[in-house]
């Protein structure tokens, strides 16, 4: 997957280069089948990996000034949909590494611009991580001042397969200071994997990795700057946030196409839902277009807008997700009450239903 011989060395990888947003969202479609099941040549995880990495689709938010294309955030949560529509594992993976480059490009200084950027283009991936402790409630690992520098010990749940990814973005906390993204190789001295795989057991999704630290020597070239007041309304929290929503979408859509399969699909149930899908796609784009914003504006009330439509879509997209799979394993009888909706919006989320049945129907003949 690459090599570092130092902290922020850039690894050693090409990758293919997309220029246009449609070519990121099809390259994206085709990555998803492929990690989905369809593409049955590539068996490991380390083969799928490293088909997305030669992909291109790991540099498409870099920014303009560093060779990216700087897609925008609604086309970063579209590739995520698309992404976990087929499998929540490649989701999770996307929505970390984006959210990465996001916490780099808000936080970094300009040499981590300079190696993070240009090695995302050529491939380069970022694992995310979280600090989980059941005894002590924290959101991040504390460093201990060690000479110049810090030592980092303590235990954290990572993006599935980050292993096999280049570096770990992990919360830290200097002393007593604010938490801050520190920026770990995944090679680094003292980081070990409690896990000797990365592989799905049995067909499920691929779990969080646990990995440890121990003694992990920290320099100031892998620390971000520490995030100021009002953490909670930064780009990269709301980024966070919508990509989050998106993969709830995905997995909405991917058991909405199983529903389409069944003999005893109910029109209604297919029209209501498919709104409630449709209704979520919208507010991800309103919000995608509010990151936009925010990203640009210096004023305050851009970073409040992304972040009330980013939690407004979230919060959508998973009830949306959550209506689908109750409808799924609901009695037909059940799933199907109108819940006393009036008259013509049943005639229409009726007849809006029988339109995805026929096209999906449609389409499936046609591959046959």
């Amino acid at each position: 997957m690459g090599t570092i011989s130092s902290p922020l060395d850039r690894p050693i990888r090409t990758a293919a280069v997309i220029s246009t947003e449609d070519e990121a969202i099809a390259v994206a479609r085709t990555i998803a089948g492929v990690f989905g099941g369809s593409g049955q040549s590539l068996e490991t995880a380390e083969a799928r990996l490293d088909l997305l990495s030669r992909s291109g689709l790991l540099g498409v938010s870099v920014p303009t000034d560093h060779g990216g294309i700087d897609v925008s955030n609604t086309i970063l949560a579209t590739i995520c949909t698309e992404a976990a529509a087929q499998s929540a594992t490649l989701g999770e993976i996307l929505a970390a590494h984006f959210v990465g480059l996001e916490r780099v490009r808000s936080l970094g200084a300009e040499g981590q611009h300079n190696t993070v950027f240009s090695a995302a283009l050529a491939g380069a991936r970022l694992a995310g991580a979280s600090v989980q402790r059941k005894e002590a409630p924290t959101d991040a690992l504390t460093l201990v001042p060690h000479g110049l520098g810090w030592r980092l010990n303590g235990e954290a749940f990572c993006t599935p397969c980050t292993r096999h990814a280049d570096w770990v973005l992990v919360p830290a906390r200097p002393g007593g200071g604010k938490t801050a993204g520190l920026l770990l190789s995944v090679r680094v001295s003292g980081l070990r994997y409690a896990a000797n795989t990365c592989e799905p057991a049995n067909g499920k999704p691929q779990p969080a990795e646990h990995v440890l630290f121990k003694d992990v020597v920290v320099d100031g070239d892998t620390l971000l700057h520490p995030a100021g007041e009002g953490v909670q309304r930064s780009v990269p929290h709301d980024l966070e946030l919508l990509l989050e929503a998106s993969r709830h979408l995905g997995a909405g859509r991917r058991v909405f196409v199983r529903m389409l399969d069944r003999a005893d699909a109910a029109p209604f149930i297919v029209g209501m839902l498919s709104a409630r899908l449709a209704a979520a796609d919208a507010m991800i784009a309103e919000a995608g277009r509010a990151i936009d914003a925010a990203q640009i504006g210096l004023a305050e009330h851009h970073r409040t807008n992304a972040f009330l439509a980013a939690a407004a879509a979230l919060a959508i997209a998973r009830e949306a997700a959550d209506h689908v799979k109750d409808a799924e394993t609901a009695r037909s009888g059940d799933a199907a009450s109108t819940g006393g909706l009036p008259g013509h919006l049943l005639s229409a989320l009726q007849e809006s239903g029988q339109i995805h049945l026929d096209l999906h129907r449609h389409r499936e003949d046609g591959e046959k």
